[in-house]
């Protein structure tokens, strides 16, 4: 694929934007890394891509930048046009040099916050592709003026400063990172390097819906460049305070709980603040938003037994320990490779398909009914215990693979692994910052 010289990097578009050149895009993403290493069989890099002016550009410049990519095209179903224009992505990757995979959205229906839903099942479809992949990072098209229109909506709502910091360049999932090396790139930039490149791009109507309040924050700033420029430095400074903020919470977690993989944490007399509890509730009970404010700020003040958010704080030894509520979890769902249980668990490994028929997850539930006798006392609170992933058949337990039990002949190929959906997962994982902002 030619590579851009420097004449056309500095070409001017009809609209004022410049072509996007190929060294500025690798330093980019170099300062962004580290990355797998590249080559014809290498893990590729996903690229979630619409079929968008933005999503093509990045897909056109990731493809310049390595080799080992793969486009994936989510098509929603919501418009009569939306499968014609997925398909017409995909040719239109197959035609740049780069793998594409359509992904058809199944149940997703018109109502109250379409929207919303419609993108969490579209992370949720994605993320699958890439874990089927093996593709540990996932490119996103968004750029400066969709980190603007973020950060107005957000004041608009009255966001607190985590909100504010909008959009990070790289953010740690629970198995992929999601990572956007646009957010410096103003739209025009973007338009001008696709039409630089020939290429035909989709254009959503819905963008231009002053129904949404995004089309209305949208409509503000292209009225208003100080508004504009404002917005962004709001991002760029709430970010980097988000950043020091996040490794402080690391560092306490790192020094002061313990995490288990069956989904809950043992904390110390002394409760963590006030965001890292509400960072910690949402990972134990898998929700998508952190639960009621003043009801943590409350509990971090008086420390006490109680359930909140998902999630109930219970008296453990000389501290707490902090699980899934029971009564909130979710029932049982047939049992199969990927199948995402509770918003917490995902059922992996190789289990005998024909074993497998007739399996259903859902909670442990009775310990009594599942834990050997022979192993004495488990060394877990039965209340924790009851809230594991298990393995049903015919209305009883058959395997609880987080506790090494399996029933006489079951397969023991089947596993859960934790992987809740909030990005405030990395918490828990005591390790640095997982939320990269830079300057754009």
């Amino acid at each position: 694929m030619d590579r851009l010289d420097e004449a056309t990097i500095r070409m001017k578009a009809a609209d004022g934007g410049r072509v996007i050149g190929d060294a500025e895009f690798a330093r980019c993403m170099q300062a962004l890394g580290p990355w797998l290493p590249d080559g014809p069989d290498a893990v590729p890099v996903a690229i979630a891509v619409s079929g968008g002016a933005d999503s093509l550009a990045l897909a056109l410049l990731a493809r310049r930048w390595r080799r080992a990519v793969v486009g994936l095209v989510v098509d929603h179903g919501l418009r009569a046009e939306s499968a014609q224009e997925a398909v017409q992505t995909v040719h239109c990757l197959t035609a740049l040099g780069i793998p594409a995979r359509l992904l058809r959205l199944e149940g997703l229906s018109r109502g109250p916050r379409m929207a919303e839903r419609a993108r969490h099942m579209r992370y949720r479809a994605l993320v699958e592709a890439c874990r089927e992949l093996g593709s540990l990072d996932l490119l996103l098209g968004h750029h400066g003026g969709d980190q603007a229109e973020t950060v107005l909506m957000r004041q608009r709502a009255g966001s607190g400063p985590d909100g504010l910091a909008a959009m990070a360049q790289a953010v740690a999932g629970t198995d992929v990172r999601f990572v956007r090396p646009l957010l410096g790139v103003g739209k025009a930039d973007l338009y001008a390097t696709v039409r630089h490149a020939g290429l035909d791009w989709v254009e959503d109507p819905s963008n231009a819906d002053l129904r949404t309040e995004r089309a209305r924050a949208r409509r503000a700033l292209s009225d208003d460049a100080r508004l504009r420029r404002m917005s962004l430095e709001t991002a760029d400074l709430s970010g980097a305070q988000r950043m020091a903020r996040d490794a402080c919470d690391a560092q306490w977690l790192a020094a002061h709980a313990r995490f288990d993989a069956g989904g809950w944490v043992v904390l110390p007399r002394a409760l963590p603040p006030a965001r890292v509890l509400s960072a910690l509730v949402r990972t134990v009970s898998g929700h998508e938003y952190p639960p009621s404010p003043g009801g943590v700020a409350a509990l971090c003040a008086a420390p006490r037994a109680a359930t909140l958010g998902g999630a109930c704080l219970l008296v453990h030894g000389g501290g707490w320990l902090l699980a899934r509520e029971e009564a909130a979890m979710q029932g049982h769902v047939p049992a199969r490779a990927g199948v995402r249980w509770d918003g917490r668990f995902v059922l992996c490994g190789a289990g005998d398909v024909q074993l497998s028929r007739g399996l259903c997850v859902g909670a442990a539930g009775a310990v009594a009914a599942w834990w050997p006798r022979e192993r004495g006392r488990p060394g877990v609170p039965a209340r924790v215990l009851r809230t594991l992933p298990a393995l049903h058949r015919d209305g009883r337990v058959v395997a609880v693979p987080h506790m090494g039990v399996f029933a006489p002949g079951m397969e023991r190929g089947w596993r859960f692994a934790f992987a809740p959906p909030s990005p405030a997962t990395v918490l828990a994982r005591f390790g640095p910052s997982g939320q990269i902002h830079r300057p754009v």
